[in-house]
């Protein structure tokens, strides 16, 4: 991971509560998935593919101490792989197009600090 990318993973967590949930964080990360605009300026040039956006979303899963297998994984279809693996989130980005899950993207700025 560059450090363009650690400097994204740092700025998002401090900006996600310590508590967030399951269902928030996959939220952020469909979100994510679909449109950067609700970034901060400095971050909207980074390349957030599916790959570095699984990487980073299972590092934050794993920082925030959410279950290895939640619940509501399989809401997106999600429910192969922990929470803590790149492959849980390659399959809730894939949610959109295999379950048509759509984002929720007014709640996913909620979330964030944007300075």
């Amino acid at each position: 991971m560059d450090d363009n990318l650690k400097d994204f993973v740092s700025y998002l967590n401090q900006s996600l509560p310590s508590d967030i949930d399951y269902r928030e964080l996959s939220n952020l990360c469909l979100t994510l998935f679909c449109i950067i605009g609700i970034l901060p300026e400095r971050f909207q040039s980074l390349e957030l593919n599916k790959e570095n956006l699984a990487i980073i979303f299972s590092k934050i899963a794993k920082e925030k101490k959410l279950p290895t297998y939640p619940p509501l994984a399989s809401v997106y279809g999600a429910s192969f792989h922990k929470s803590h693996d790149k492959g849980h989130w390659l399959e809730v980005m894939a949610s959109i197009l295999k379950l048509k899950n759509e984002p929720d993207i007014k709640e996913a700025e909620k979330l964030l600090i944007l300075s």
